[in-house]
């Protein structure tokens, strides 16, 4: 039996994102093929201490970001998106685990710790590359770091003393990239070690299966029988341009279309919900949008949500991946998506979904009116993505986690 640290920046079950997504679920996949992982985290966003969940421990700790001053507000802002914090309890923890391999879901300090503990402990570390590594774009590379502006980093004087600073994926004994973007990019970059490309999984049955619900979702949430429903579950977040789909809104119901926009996610940038919903407002369009500020994993009302949409629409200004594109073709719903990162490979335009341009309105709306005036065309869409999803269940994806750990344990 192998023992596997998995190390991530948050772990909250109430903020899930698509980085806990992959930890949780391939952990759970991994153990009948002999893997036991424990998952390390912050207490960002949740409590510092220790619980057991499905059998699987999750341990939590104190953590701190080296900038002053730190207000409560900017910390928040941080734990949400793009914090990159220290952690010495973790890092304790990694030494004394007796871990046969560390697998890295972070980037910055705690990578950076997580690798200078396995070096210590003669062991092989994994980074997976979640986040976009190719392709951010810099307004949202600078609004993540808008919370540290005019502040005194003493970070810098801690990686000296502590001399763990360093770039992680030339470090690490292999990479995994879930984009296909960072696959190519960095396949030369690292030349010298072990890459791959690894791409997310999903629990085909679960989105398949009808839910066990006391209440439907629109009778829950007030979305009459008689309105179409388009559906986008991601943060809420600049990152995922919802915003755009506040004016697609208002231009499907001046051509009189009957339709309600629902979006599901965390909020990662409240000042974004914020004017989201001033926008609905600006733009009368209020009682045809409902917004629910997140879902846990295993709440029913999510897969409820797919089955009772009739789109679903994801405009991110850029996706590595698009673990809901593989929840939407579970749950037997036409995709529109992005033509962006990770999203141009795993979508087939006219085949598995259809692709459209975030930065222009009309591309979107006529991929949306291909599917409502093309019957076979969105049959053709669901039963293609139906296909494609096989591929990415989590026991297949787990097998091919389980290679490069044996691989690099030499079992």
């Amino acid at each position: 039996m192998l023992k596997v640290a998995q190390v991530v920046r948050r772990f909250s079950f109430d903020e899930w994102g698509g980085t806990e997504n992959v930890v949780w679920n391939s952990t759970l996949a991994l153990r009948p093929l002999g893997v036991e992982s424990e998952i390390l985290a912050t207490s960002a966003l949740s409590q510092p201490g220790e619980e057991v969940r499905d059998g699987v421990k999750i341990r939590k700790f104190r953590y701190f970001y080296p900038y002053f001053p730190m207000s409560r507000r900017d910390q928040m802002a941080l734990d949400k998106k793009g914090g990159s914090p220290y952690a010495p309890k973790l890092y304790r923890a990694l030494l004394n685990g007796k871990y046969d391999l560390i697998h890295i879901h972070s980037g910055g300090r705690i990578a950076e710790m997580a690798i200078a503990a396995a070096r210590k402990c003669r062991i092989p570390c994994i980074l997976s590359l979640h986040g976009g590594f190719a392709d951010v774009p810099k307004q949202e590379m600078a609004e993540m770091l808008a919370p540290l502006r005019h502040k005194f980093n003493y970070g810098g004087i801690i990686d000296r003393l502590t001399g763990r600073h360093c770039m992680p994926e030339r470090e690490v004994d292999a990479l995994i990239c879930v984009g296909q973007n960072e696959f190519r990019l960095l396949s030369s970059f690292r030349a010298d070690r072990k890459i791959l490309y690894l791409p997310n999984g999903v629990d085909v049955n679960k989105f398949a299966a009808e839910p066990k619900l006391t209440t439907p979702v629109r009778e829950e949430w007030g979305i009459p029988a008689e309105r179409k429903v388009l559906l986008c579950i991601s943060r809420i977040d600049y990152q995922k341009n919802q915003k755009m789909l506040i004016s697609f809104l208002r231009q499907l119901i001046s051509r009189g279309e009957n339709v309600h926009l629902l979006l599901i996610g965390p909020v990662t940038a409240a000042w974004y919900a914020n004017e989201l919903v001033q926008e609905a407002h600006h733009l009368r369009v209020d009682d045809r949008l409902t917004l629910i500020p997140g879902l846990s994993p295993d709440d029913p009302r999510l897969v409820g949500a797919l089955k009772t949409a009739d789109c679903f629409i994801l405009p991110s200004l850029h996706e590595p991946f698009g673990i809901v594109v593989l929840e939407a073709w579970a749950a037997g719903i036409p995709v529109i998506a992005a033509n962006v990162g990770g999203l141009k490979k795993l979508i087939q335009d006219g085949y598995t979904g259809l692709h459209f341009l975030p930065h222009i309105p009309e591309t979107l709306l006529n991929a949306y009116s291909k599917i409502e005036s093309d019957e076979e065309l969105r049959k053709t869409l669901i039963r293609y993505g139906r296909q494609e999803v096989e591929c990415y269940s989590w026991a297949i994806i787990a097998k091919e986690l389980k290679n490069l750990y044996d691989g690099l344990c030499h079992v």
